[in-house]
């Protein structure tokens, strides 16, 4: 099934938003995921904690990478 526009707008919102708790996870700032996921159905909550997962990891490799060097 197709997603409508307002889904799409909404998952890119998601995803940003993700994307930005990881960076905070990742310089040390406390994160409190089921504030952030709170109004979200389960679906979208899902969807935003596989994305937030994504961005820690992506962050904890480009910190690996960083220290090689």
């Amino acid at each position: 099934m197709p997603m409508n526009q307002n889904e799409l707008y909404i998952l890119n919102n998601f995803d940003f938003i993700a994307r930005s708790f990881a960076r905070m996870h990742s310089l040390g700032q406390s994160v409190d995921l089921e504030a952030v996921t709170g109004n979200m159905d389960e679906a979208q909550r899902e969807w935003f904690y596989i994305r937030y997962d994504f961005y820690c990891q992506q962050t904890q490799r480009t910190r690996a990478l960083e220290t090689e060097l």
